[in-house]
This record gives C-alpha cells, sequence and structure tokens, in this order.
C-alpha cells in the first residue's frame, strides 16, 4: 500500500519540478525582455527605470534560483514552492500596487496600461499556486486575502486620484479585476477536482493491492497467484515458454503454533516471505498459498533448474529461519507444465510432489513427473 502512495507521489513531484523548470525559464525570458524594454524606454524617468529594472533583476535571480533548486533537487519541493510563492505575493504586492502610485507618481492610465499586460496575469499565477500549495481551506483563505487586497490597494489609487484624474481607466481596471476574480473561481474547481481524481486513483489502486496481496506477509495471496498459473500456461500455449510452479510448505507448523502460539507462526511465516523474495530471481512469482503452503512460480524454467532453484531456497531457509533455538525447516514439490496439462492438474501433480515429500521425511525438493498426474 505504502509503496502505491509514494510512486504515486514521487510521479506527482516529478510533474511539478518540470513545470516549475518550463515556468521558471519562460518567466526569466519575459523578465528579461522588460529589462530591455525599460531600458530603451526614455519617457520614464531615469530613476523610476533603475528602480524597475533592479527589481526585474531581482525576480530573474529568483527564478534562476528556483530552477536551480527543482533541477538539483536541493531542499524540500514543498519548501521551494511555499518560499517562491511568499517572495511573488510580496512582489505582487509592493511593484504591481503599492509602490508604483505612492512612490513612483503612477497615473490611472499607466495604471490601467500595466494591468493589462502583466499585472493580472503575475497575480492570477501566484493565487493559482497558492490553490495547490495548501490545503483548500486556507488556500481560499490566503488567495481570497491576496487577491482582495490587492483590489483594495487599486481601489485606494482609484479614490485618491479624485478629482485629478478621471476614473474610466481605473474601473477598467477594476472591471479586469472582477473577472480575474471569475477566472480563479474555475481554477479553485479544478484544483480540487483534480485533487479528489487523485485521492480516487490511490485508493482504486490501494483497493487493488488489496485484492491481490496476502496482508500478513505482502506476498501474493492465492487469487493472484491463481492468474499468475493461468496467465503462463497462456503463454506457454502461444509461446511454448516454459516454466515450472512449486508448491512448499512449513514443515511441522502446527508444533510451532502449538509452542510459540499465532504470533509465533506469524512471525515464521513473516520471515520465510521476505527470505523468499531475497532468493528468488525478479522474473519469478511467490506467493502464499493458504496457511503455512505457499507457491512460486518459475516463469522459463524446466524442471531440472527448477529443483536447484528451490534446492538453495530450501537450504536459506533452513540455515536462516530461526524461532527461539527451533531450526525452521520446510518441503517443495514441483511440476514442469505439460502441454495436456490444465490448471487443476498441473497444481495436483506439485501437490502429489509436495506429499511425497512430506511423506519421504520432510525438509527436501520432489519434482513430479508427467506421469504422476495419471496416478
Amino acid at each position: 500500500m505504502q509503496t502505491v502512495i509514494e510512486q504515486e507521489r514521487g510521479r506527482f513531484d516529478q510533474q511539478r519540478r518540470r513545470t516549475y523548470q518550463i515556468a521558471g525559464s519562460l518567466g526569466v525570458l519575459m523578465v528579461a525582455l522588460d529589462v530591455v524594454k525599460q531600458s530603451l524606454d526614455h519617457i520614464q524617468p531615469l530613476s523610476v527605470r533603475l528602480i524597475y529594472i533592479a527589481n526585474d533583476l531581482f525576480l530573474i535571480a529568483v527564478s534562476l534560483l528556483v530552477i536551480w533548486m527543482v533541477t538539483t533537487r536541493r531542499g524540500r519541493l514543498t519548501t521551494v514552492e511555499r518560499l517562491m510563492f511568499m517572495v511573488f505575493a510580496a512582489e505582487s504586492l509592493l511593484f504591481n500596487g503599492i509602490v508604483p502610485p505612492l512612490l513612483l507618481g503612477q497615473t490611472l492610465e499607466l495604471r490601467w496600461e500595466q494591468t493589462v499586460n502583466d499585472d493580472i496575469w503575475f497575480l492570477l499565477m501566484i493565487c493559482t499556486l497558492g490553490f495547490h500549495l495548501f490545503h483548500h481551506r486556507t488556500s481560499v483563505m490566503i488567495v481570497t486575502g491576496l487577491y482582495g487586497l490587492s483590489v483594495v490597494i487599486l481601489g485606494g489609487q482609484i479614490l485618491f486620484s479624485l478629482p485629478h484624474e478621471p476614473v474610466e481607466l481605473g474601473l477598467y481596471s477594476l472591471q479586469v479585476y472582477g473577472m480575474g476574480a471569475i477566472f480563479l473561481c474555475f481554477i479553485y474547481i479544478v484544483s480540487r477536482y483534480r485533487a479528489q481524481s487523485q485521492q480516487l486513483q490511490i485508493e482504486y489502486k490501494l483497493m487493488e493491492e488489496w485484492a491481490f496481496v496476502d496482508m500478513l506477509t505482502g506476498l501474493a495471496n492465492r487469487r493472484r497467484c491463481e492468474q499468475e498459473l493461468q496467465e503462463a500456461i497462456a503463454r506457454h500455449q502461444r509461446y511454448g515458454e516454459p516454466f515450472t510452479i512449486c508448491l512448499w510448505d512449513i514443515d511441522h507448523f502446527k508444533q510451532i503454533n502449538d509452542t510459540y502460539g499465532h504470533e509465533g507462526g506469524d512471525q515464521v511465516l513473516r520471515q520465510l516471505a521476505r527470505l523468499a523474495r531475497n532468493t528468488i530471481r525478479s522474473t519469478d512469482v511467490v506467493g502464499r498459498w493458504g496457511g503455512e503452503e505457499f507457491f512460486l512460480l518459475l516463469p522459463c524454467v524446466h524442471l531440472a533448474e527448477a529443483e536447484q532453484l528451490a534446492d538453495r531456497l530450501r537450504h536459506h531457509i533452513m540455515g536462516q529461519t530461526v524461532i527461539s533455538d527451533r531450526v525452521v525447516t520446510a518441503s517443495f514439490g514441483l511440476a514442469e507444465y505439460h502441454p495436456s496439462d490444465d490448471q487443476a492438474s498441473m497444481l495436483a501433480r506439485a501437490d502429489a510432489a509436495l506429499y511425497e515429500a512430506k511423506s519421504a521425511g520432510r525438509n527436501r525438493v520432489v519434482g513430479a513427473g508427467f506421469a504422476s498426474v495419471l496416478v
């Protein structure tokens, strides 16, 4: 279950990093163009242009820092995002709202021009980021506060401009901010929809995993083992790919339960599950068949090689699985697929080989010949 969640989180983090790399690069390009524009603008006073150029250079430095951090994975991604949000939110309030009218003598006509050129788009970008960085209720409060404060600053500029300037262009700016607020409502709905979809997707994958995983050992359960066996039979029928299955169980498991209790028995089952996962090949399938019995599917392996692999696992179990002072052993029954086999007959042959291993003294590997299915 945790693996599924971590995989989803990893994929989403990778998407976020890639998005910030692209957006940051485009942002650097746009701000660099503004530096060129400010340098060529001889209408505004030099002091005003220098202030804007200095601020543009600061934004370029911040953007390059963000690109470097997300590319080299320096620091947590959430920390980088929130740092970026705070810097850009402060930039929007100061240089799109407070500084121009109070310190630089910005007129309503110039305010209208800057609103449609970049101010509103910069603010919408920051608010969109806020929806994705914080819990949905917190995000609504933060975005509403930031956007509302920006509108209040604009409204204050319009009021203080009376009666020295015509207010029509200021009202046009307010209309643009009103349309931006409607746009943000839709962005919020989309962000909530995406979050809900991602959560449902994770829950679906968890349910799918629960349906095919034995919860005690973490191995494939019997249903999954039967599915893997049926798929192996289909591959053989189509491509002629050989395979062998193995049924194996713990010797004298009832005595272990009687002596050490069910918790001791569960401990042994978990030990064997870990040992089996670490011993088998990456292409093999191991699962819990039921109780103390396990299932092993060995693709592209004939019976003789499968017996060697099973014997290696048997030795690992005997040498590494211990409860208190008691050495745990296991018995193995193998059957290689034959064209006249079906799932039931193949399992019956493997089970008969396991029974033979038990009858012969346990702690051994027995391979079933095809003739045994007729017995």
